[in-house]
């Protein structure tokens, strides 16, 4: 803070030389000049810093007692008025251009979104679009509550979310909902049946009448747990069936993959093209930066000129890099592909079982002229009791 004070009121370097230099220090004490810096250059010669301002009242002491004041350097305060002047059109550009920063962190120019799994970045700036949060967007006048309401309402699945916004950075943070258990209604009538054909190896009956016992073989579609509970003394009792079936159950599973495949094969050209975006506008520097080639790869590449926690302008540089490449039809390879599609089935076989275990697998590999087929054959055990309304067979 000490040196901006003295750049603003300008300083001036003075060597002061002579029999008796320390004259100078004095009178400079005598008279309320401050002076600091000072360091000795010669064996009679002194060097000093003072304010401008007091450096006329110096300069009447030149010569005098043989002493003698040499100005060194001058820094700050009329020198940089001076050198304003001589640079007039660079200080207005300057300040015109700091104006333009000021007005444009007022403005969103970047948004970033965080915290969401299952909802995509794009619909959730498709609805932030249509609430108003978008590119160019003047942002002391959004509501923070007016966006999250109706973000609310239009993405259900999310539960809530933040709209933080730093200078021209929009934050969105999302908070997805979280799915509620399923509730059983015990007032429904309700029996378990087999979602699978398998041999039943355990069996636990919470509610209802178990219909099947272990060593059973069943089919898909069986009865295996009753919601219709027998009673000695009065009818039948209508319950709510609930409970676990452990069967044995066997899966044949199988995977594809074409024998050849489309590869590149030599690089024929390569091109780099420019584009400049500028707020809501895009400015192409070359002609047509389209390119029909199918053989044909594209990368783009967007920077924003930006000033990371600071500011974002509405300025930036899309960098499209193209390369063609030369498609050749050539075999895959074969134990590669096998093992990729031995992995896909058991990634499918894992999905169908859901909590279940796997017992057993073995695969089988066989090829035609232009496919290589993979089939998996595994023994899993698993539940297959899922629960079946009743009121579906009245409907």
């Amino acid at each position: 803070m000490e040196k901006l004070y003295n750049l603003a009121r300008g300083t001036v370097r003075l060597e002061i030389s002579g029999a008796e230099p320390e004259r100078i220090l004095n009178f400079c004490a005598e008279n309320g000049v401050e002076f600091w810096d000072t360091s000795p250059k010669a064996e009679y010669a002194v060097q000093i810093t003072v304010h401008a301002a007091d450096y006329p009242l110096l300069q009447s002491q030149n010569g005098k007692n043989g002493v003698e004041l040499r100005l060194i350097a001058g820094r700050g305060g009329k020198n940089i008025t001076a050198s304003m002047k001589r640079r007039l059109a660079l200080c207005i550009g300057v300040g015109v251009c700091t104006m333009l920063l000021a007005l444009s962190s007022l403005f969103v120019w970047r948004i970033d979104i965080t915290g969401n799994d299952t909802v995509s970045d794009g619909v959730i700036l498709r609805a932030l679009s249509e609430c108003g949060v978008k590119n160019g967007t003047f942002w002391p006048a959004l509501s923070s509550d007016e966006v999250r309401s109706d973000m609310l309402m239009k993405l259900p699945d999310i539960a809530w979310l933040s709209v933080n916004v730093h200078n021209s950075c929009a934050e969105i943070v999302i908070h997805e909902r979280i799915e509620k258990p399923d509730i059983v209604n015990e007032a429904e009538y309700v029996d378990v049946k087999a979602a699978k054909s398998g041999y039943v190896t355990k069996l636990s009956a919470l509610e209802g009448k178990a219909l099947v016992q272990v060593g059973d073989t069943v089919s898909k579609g069986d009865t295996l747990i009753s919601g219709t509970v027998d009673s000695e003394t009065a009818d039948d009792r209508q319950v709510h069936a609930m409970g676990s079936v452990q069967a044995r159950t066997w899966y044949e599973i199988n995977a594809q993959t074409p024998l050849y495949e489309s590869a590149k094969t030599e690089k024929r050209h390569t091109r780099t093209s420019l584009s400049l975006v500028f707020g809501k506008n895009l400015i192409k520097f070359t002609t047509d930066s389209r390119n029909n080639s199918l053989s044909c790869a594209k990368i783009n590449k967007l920077r924003y000129a930006a000033l990371s926690g600071a500011f974002t302008l509405p300025v930036g540089i899309i960098k499209q890099e193209s390369t063609e490449f030369t498609l050749q039809k050539q075999r895959i390879d074969e134990n590669a592909a096998i093992e990729r599609l031995k992995q896909n089935l058991l990634t499918e076989l894992k999905c169908r079982i859901g909590d279940g275990s796997v017992s057993q697998t073995s695969f089988s590999v066989s090829k035609s002229d232009e496919l290589l087929t993979v089939t998996l054959r595994a023994e899993c055990i698993e539940n297959i009791g899922v629960e079946y309304d009743r009121k579906n067979d009245r409907s």
